[in-house]
């Protein structure tokens, strides 16, 4: 009887198994698993379409329902955004993997795939028929699916804040200073998904989503230039003089879809990884303007604009079980935020957040890990 092993770059190799009709094919993975990813795929896509079709015909509601939950610092906010876009990550590699899948077997199939128990979803690749007994490996493409979270500190330079509204208010506020106030409740954090290609084990794609803060300084003296209630601004005033706080606390939300590359190889406990991505912010905006009433604060979380994202980093598998592992990080993100007034105005300020991450991955599954 002939033995083989199921390579796992990167991971540690895993037992063998022998080779034989019960050791790969359609049962290697069992029809109740397979079920299972697939409803579970189809659900994952209803879902996901389900959010977007709300979010194009009525984004109100759906802004209501993130203002509730990011009345309690965003955390089941966080949950829910995070979890359907992953939902939605699973889906799309599902059904990406169902069809490149299929194109690798179907001329096999038309061959005759099914005397050679070559289905799609299971993707074994199995010894000739007439090869000798021992001595050919065979191999099981599974997918590798990572869990992550973390918190660490960000900051933000100075950027420019500019605010336009009804009377004639059109003004600059030049190179705005922000707190980043990275461990005051709510703290920065994050949480991550990130789908390994089951072909191509070094290449995922991650949905990110990060909880960062920017206050802008209330004692701070600011170059300015515009207007004010139809009159010109003074060009060096204090922030106070234009606005009575500026927060983006709750948070400076963004999410974004990223491409992800690991090398794999180089060192068994460590990996090194970078990536980039693009997504959208959503900032839970604090404003108050001078001279306003009290019923025209703002207060609410707000879909304003984009996020532009690189990152790179170490992976550092160290503990015993490979299920779990921890990351450090650098990440540089760019939002731009376009925030509407109660008084029909705007406040626009595109803010670039630099951030160091400590974390913590779960791996339910790995490439190359034998189905049981």
């Amino acid at each position: 009887m002939g033995f083989t092993r199921i390579p796992a770059p990167g991971w540690r190799m895993p037992a063998t198994v022998p080779h034989g009709p019960a050791s790969h094919g359609p049962a290697s993975h069992g029809p109740g698993r397979r079920r299972l990813r697939l409803a579970g795929y189809a659900f994952s896509a209803a879902l996901t379409a389900s959010l977007v079709w709300t979010a194009a015909h009525d984004w109100a509601a759906v802004s209501a329902l993130l203002n509730r939950l990011e009345a309690i610092h965003a955390i089941f906010g966080a949950g829910l955004l995070a979890g359907l876009l992953y939902a939605g990550l699973g889906a799309v590699s599902g059904i990406a993997t169902g069809l490149l899948a299929l194109a690798e077997f179907a001329p096999r199939l038309a061959l005759g795939g099914a005397m050679m128990g070559v289905l799609p979803f299971a993707q074994p690749v199995d010894a000739p028929a007439a090869g000798p007994p021992s001595g050919d490996a065979s191999r099981i493409a599974r997918p590798e699916m990572q869990v992550g979270f973390y918190g660490g500190k960000s900051f933000s330079p100075p950027s420019d804040v500019i605010m336009k509204a009804p009377g004639g208010t059109d003004i600059t506020l030049k190179d705005v200073k922000w707190k980043g106030d990275s461990f005051k409740p709510s703290p920065y954090y994050g949480g991550r998904g990130i789908d390994w290609n089951s072909k191509m084990p070094a290449l995922g794609v991650m949905v990110d989503y990060t909880h960062a803060k920017a206050t802008a300084i209330r004692s701070q003296i600011v170059s300015q230039t515009g207007k004010r209630n139809g009159k010109e601004v003074p060009p060096v005033e204090p922030f106070t003089a234009t606005f009575r706080k500026l927060e983006f606390t709750h948070g400076l939300n963004f999410l974004t879809l990223n491409g992800i590359y690991r090398a794999v190889g180089l060192h068994r406990r460590i990996v090194p990884y970078a990536g980039l991505g693009i997504g959208f912010a959503v900032p839970f905006a604090h404003v108050k303007v001078k001279g306003q009433p009290s019923r025209e604060y703002l207060l609410e979380a707000q879909m304003s604009g984009s996020a532009f994202q690189v990152f790179g980093g170490l992976e550092w598998r160290v503990f015993k079980s490979d299920r779990y592992s921890a990351f450090t990080e650098y990440k540089l993100t760019y939002t731009t935020n376009d925030v509407k007034l109660r008084n029909g105005g705007t406040v626009r300020a595109n803010i670039l957040v630099h951030q160091f991450n400590l974390g913590g991955y779960f791996t339910p599954w790995r490439q190359g890990a034998s189905a049981k």
